[in-house]
């Protein structure tokens, strides 16, 4: 018997004997069979077949347990990453080899000045949500590819284009390109799946225009950089960081949404409300995302790259302040 086998007949047996004390066996696995219909999930053998579903209840127990906590500011559920552990999560799925915590330590040499931050006419309303302004393009999914940071800084230039330009239709940039091209051969920070740098995408875009999403296509995977000349792509002219302040994020945010990284380590199951779970002052920025507003408590609406199934339909609510480093590392493109 192989010691995955043996891993997951222990787990199993250790898990059913709970269930069964609980009265909910039937549940639990009616709810496995249900999830790994709807995923399509297939795995390569029996052994990986019964190690998975270990995983799957092992996680589905915690959901329970997590909901049934009255004290708990955000709910979790069963979504696309149930049959993994959170180690895996976080290796496969989070940026494995995160430039930013080094980027951020500084940060200090980035900032610029920046008309926005330096304005003194900016409003800053009581809440904001971009969504409602038709100024956010659509949810996306960057599957198990730590690419977060070309999806940040796809999501903040198709905003800055819908708000500033008025196209008719939205524009959706690819982050094929972006990973394929910003890599530390050519000069930047950014290792493609295993992590990089949202304004290094959008500098690359700046100096060589990015194409559409339908011209360059997603495939999850690095492969070789399939430019040869500067292309007609998008172009932004200027970007800047911001002071790392929540007031000046609430400002910036009264222009247009930001790039934001953060600490999502613990959000992988999470459904709804507002998450505050971080559980360290010296935050992993192993995640790239984008900031669209903030509601009238404070707390910041953020747009992931996990699809619109995940969470609040691709979106979550984050605590105010610099939770889970949220102020650590975030620009706006200005011009």
């Amino acid at each position: 018997m192989s010691s995955k086998i043996f891993l997951a007949l222990l787990v199993f047996t250790c898990i059913y004997s709970c269930y069964a004390q609980q009265g909910s066996v039937v549940e639990a696995l009616t709810a496995y069979n249900k999830w790994r219909e709807e995923n399509g999930k297939v795995y390569s053998s029996e052994a990986e077949k019964i190690y998975r579903q270990s995983v799957f209840l092992e996680n589905y127990q915690s959901v329970q347990e997590h909901n049934k906590n009255s004290n708990h500011t955000y709910s979790v559920g069963i979504n696309q990453f149930s049959d993994i552990t959170l180690q895996e999560y976080q290796q496969r799925i989070l940026m494995k080899n995160s430039p930013l915590n080094e980027l951020a330590k500084n940060k200090n040499r980035l900032l610029q000045s920046s008309p926005i931050q330096n304005s003194n006419d900016t409003q800053i309303a009581s809440s904001i949500d971009w969504r409602k302004k038709g100024g956010v393009s659509p949810v996306k999914n960057q599957g198990e590819c730590g690419g977060c940071w070309t999806f940040s800084a796809t999501g903040l230039m198709e905003s800055f284009n819908l708000i500033h330009n008025k196209p008719q239709n939205v524009s959706l940039y690819s982050q094929q390109q972006l990973l394929d091209c910003v890599t530390l051969e050519n000069g930047y920070f950014s290792e493609g799946c295993e992590g990089g740098v949202p304004s290094d995408a959008v500098q690359y875009a700046a100096d060589f225009g990015v194409l559409s999403d339908n011209e360059y296509p997603y495939t999850g995977i690095q492969g070789q950089c399939n430019i040869t000349s500067k292309t007609n792509g998008f172009q932004p002219v200027q970007f800047s960081y911001l002071d790392g302040t929540a007031e000046g994020l609430r400002k910036a945010l009264n222009y247009g949404p930001v790039s934001v990284a953060m600490d999502a380590s613990n959000m992988k199951e999470y459904t709804s409300g507002v998450f505050n779970n971080c559980t360290s002052k010296q935050f992993n920025l192993n995640h790239a995302v984008l900031a669209v507003g903030y509601d009238e408590e404070g707390n910041w609406i953020i747009k992931n790259s996990k699809g619109p199934n995940w969470g609040m339909e691709g979106y979550f609510l984050l605590a105010p302040g610099n939770t889970c480093g949220i102020l650590e590392l975030d620009f706006q493109i200005t011009a």
